[in-house]
């Protein structure tokens, strides 16, 4: 191999390293999904908000998890190997109104980056 083709493909690796790692920014937002998609506030729905986020269980800090202000009460991982949160129903409850609310989590990974993702749910008194 050249010099120069030596340099391309270090060129090529270091960009493709920067990029994957880009990928893992704190600008890089997270799926999240909420649930239940209807909250009912004068309704007892189980005790638990569950959030589900499409990043692997494994790379997340779980005690960093907050829901609109609340911290999580306990995590779990689904069947893709990813992180679901579980949040106080009624916590979540007091914080919320109707027509609607947009939920955003926040969390870190392992590495220490923060990550966010929302998701809106409808809100009913009844």
């Amino acid at each position: 191999m050249t010099k120069r083709g030596a340099r391309t493909v270090a060129l090529l690796f270091l960009l493709s390293v920067t990029i994957g790692l880009a990928g893992a920014c704190s600008k890089d937002p997270v799926v999240v999904e909420v649930a239940p998609e209807t909250l009912i506030l004068n309704s007892d729905q189980g005790g638990w908000i569950t959030v589900h986020i499409n990043v692997p269980a494994r790379l997340v800090d779980s005690e960093t998890l907050i829901l609109h202000g609340i911290h999580v009460h306990h995590t779990g991982v689904d069947s893709r190997g990813e992180i679901v949160g579980y949040f106080d129903e009624y916590a979540v409850k007091a914080l919320v109104s109707p027509p609607s609310a947009e939920l955003t989590l926040t969390g870190a990974y392992l590495t220490g980056e923060m990550f966010e993702g929302s998701d809106t749910v409808r809100v009913r008194e009844k």
